[in-house]
């Protein structure tokens, strides 16, 4: 949590946000929460808004009193890359929505360091492509080594044929 809420409080400085946005920035994430991760390259295929096909019910699985769900999401789009980068811009929305902001984060510049920190982080690495194509098995199968879960689509990573016992 001390990554996200660091990393978090940086690129709202760095946006000029106001000083009580900074200050909420310190709280966001509660340890004891189901922690969701997803991070990569934000390219169409890796389909990184899957969960944004249904906004308000994303809200709704998020902010529920009894069984709440937090997701911090990083990644970043090719500069020539339009499509791609309006996938960041649906994220960065989505999180700033005020029910939500305490169940969401966008963490802007990922990269290798920030994959290895959310690795170690989140319970559950999300993994959402088009079949057969890979989008992040690799993180996926370190959150395994870190204690988390991979929950993914059958891509690259993964048999898709049965096999006998």
């Amino acid at each position: 949590m001390h990554v996200v809420r660091t990393r978090l409080a940086r690129q709202l400085g760095f946006r000029g946000a106001d000083p009580e946005l900074l200050a909420r920035a310190a709280h966001v994430f509660d340890p004891n929460t189901l922690t969701l991760g997803f991070a990569r390259r934000f390219v169409g295929y890796k389909r990184p808004a899957l969960l944004l096909h249904d906004p308000g019910r994303l809200e709704r699985l998020l902010t529920r009193r009894d069984r709440p769900v937090q997701i911090v999401v990083a990644g970043k789009a090719h500069p020539d890359d339009s499509a791609a980068a309006a996938l960041v811009t649906a994220w960065i929305d989505f999180a700033a929505r005020p029910a939500v902001r305490n169940h969401v984060v966008f963490l802007e510049d990922y990269d290798i360091t920030l994959a290895e920190e959310m690795v170690r982080g989140v319970d559950v690495w999300l993994n959402t492509p088009r079949r057969p194509w890979e989008a992040c098995g690799t993180s996926g199968m370190k959150v395994l080594a870190n204690g988390g879960l991979n929950a993914s689509t059958l891509d690259g990573w993964w048999s898709s044929t049965r096999r006998p016992r």
